[in-house]
């Protein structure tokens, strides 16, 4: 004689997703958390000029500072152009001008001055990058109060 065995389905099967959900949030803000750790920001370095406030706008007498015929002025138009005295300069030329400028001055700066406010950062940076490729170190920017 065989017995049968009645087998009753369960009303509902439940998975409970709460304990799933913490454990994987919580992975997620760990990678978050160590991928932003370990990305380095990139910036460029400038170096801002000190006031002294002693001097209230007087001549600086120091004998290190940078004379008038030491420090080349670039600017910078709305269009990317870069000027030399009011007059566009090829980028050949402007080359040419400032590896002269630096060999006949020993402390001599190559300063970039935007023209106005509504020049790019960008601009500025991309124009930034291609002097320091040729003047290294030697490179400034002038800067407004604004």
């Amino acid at each position: 004689m065989k017995i049968r065995k009645k087998y009753q389905p369960s009303t509902s099967a439940e998975i409970n997703l709460t304990a799933l959900l913490d454990v994987v949030f919580s992975i997620l803000a760990f990678f978050i958390l160590i991928s932003s750790a370990l990305t380095v920001p990139t910036s460029i370095g400038v170096d801002l000029p000190i006031t002294d406030q002693k001097t209230n706008g007087e001549v600086n007498t120091d004998p290190n500072a940078l004379k008038s015929g030491d420090i080349f002025v670039i600017t910078l138009d709305t269009s990317g152009q870069m000027l030399i005295d009011g007059k566009a300069i090829p980028p050949q030329q402007l080359e040419q001008d400032i590896r002269r400028f630096l060999g006949k001055s020993s402390q001599g700066l190559v300063v970039l001055n935007a023209e106005n406010t509504s020049v790019s950062y960008q601009m500025v940076i991309n124009r930034l990058a291609e002097i320091r490729a040729i003047a290294g170190n030697r490179v400034a920017i002038a800067t407004s109060r604004s």
